[in-house]
């Protein structure tokens, strides 16, 4: 259940991502990590630490020249230390889809190292699923500082930002479902319909949210807030939903946390096509379903903030084929 327009723009992004799923762990050797993940060795920046290649040239000059100041580098530990966070990783998303397949890349090799983590202070999501993955050494970089390691593992992100090895991407939720088994119902398991609102976050809202709500409510669909739950009762709610709609963004990531076979279904401007998370479910064998939806903000808003209208008449269409089969 995806138009035709944005089925040849996926194919399109798929086709070019599928050959770079490599899977591999750069060692390296005497090297300073930055508080966001940069690797830094004498006077160079290790590119493939960097979320895309054409940032070195930001990453190697004011930030490199500072690098140069007197002041202390701590000798983080004499044994291994694994990393596997970017400048970007500070959004859910990007922690959930792209650092934790690195993190389970990184256990196959080494299970026990310290594990760097993003400062200040960690948020529960990173801490939890840090522990599920088995490590239960870590080190906070705090904002500006600088660490040396003598024995630094990095696994390199597979593909561009979003695009996900499927095999790894089971590898992860299989990890966090079982950390939090004991939270889990199974009499509950797939029983919800669930819509997650994003208006009371700071951008991109469904502007005329309240006839969408009109049409889910004759569905049995109950509105949830993610930013009001603990990452348990996220991965719970959604281990219970049986049919899930959201609008593009973080809230879709909790996606992975669905069971295999139930239905996603993602409202998506058709001015900012992006597959992340199609790419997601179907790692995990869950449907997925995408309304398109029309831009609901001015032109000179960047795209990924911008407030999206959509049909509530499209809305009946997929729902209620998706509820007849769920």
């Amino acid at each position: 259940m995806v138009p035709a327009e944005f089925t040849r723009t996926y194919q399109e992004v798929f086709d070019e991502v599928r050959p770079n799923f490599r899977q591999a762990i750069y060692r390296l050797r005497n090297v300073n990590v930055a508080w966001h993940g940069t690797v830094v060795k004498h006077t160079r920046v290790f590119v493939p630490s960097l979320p895309q290649p054409h940032m070195e040239l930001e990453f190697a000059g004011l930030f490199l020249l500072r690098q140069f100041k007197q002041r202390p580098v701590p000798e983080l530990a004499t044994g291994p230390v694994g990393l596997a966070f970017d400048s970007w990783s500070g959004n859910y998303f990007h922690w959930i889809a792209e650092v934790l397949p690195r993190l389970a890349l990184l256990r196959k090799l080494q299970p026990d190292c310290v594990v760097l983590l993003p400062g200040p202070t960690p948020p529960e999501y990173i801490m939890h699923t840090v522990r599920a993955l088995g490590f239960q050494r870590t080190y906070t970089i705090a904002p500006g500082e600088l660490v040396h390691v003598s024995d630094l593992w990095m696994p390199v992100r597979p593909g561009r930002h979003g695009y996900m090895v499927p095999s790894l991407v089971r590898e992860v939720r299989e990890a966090v479902m079982q950390h939090f088994s004991n939270d889990l119902r199974p009499e509950k398991k797939a029983t919800r319909r669930i819509y997650v609102s994003r208006n009371r976050q700071q951008w991109r809202h469904l502007t005329n949210e309240p006839a969408v709500l009109q049409v889910l409510e004759r569905y049995s669909f109950e509105t949830v807030y993610f930013e009001e739950m603990s990452f348990a009762e996220q991965v719970r709610t959604m281990y219970e939903a049986a049919v899930f709609i959201g609008i593009h963004g973080a809230n879709m990531t909790n996606v992975l946390f669905m069971t295999p076979g139930t239905y996603a279904v993602e409202m998506l401007s058709e001015t900012y096509i992006n597959p992340s998370y199609l790419s997601m479910a179907s790692s995990i064998g869950v449907q997925y379903a995408l309304i398109p939806s029309k831009l609901g903000s001015p032109l000179n808003v960047e795209h990924n903030y911008a407030d999206i209208t959509v049909d509530p008449v499209l809305v009946e269409q997929v729902v209620s084929e998706v509820c007849g089969v769920a």
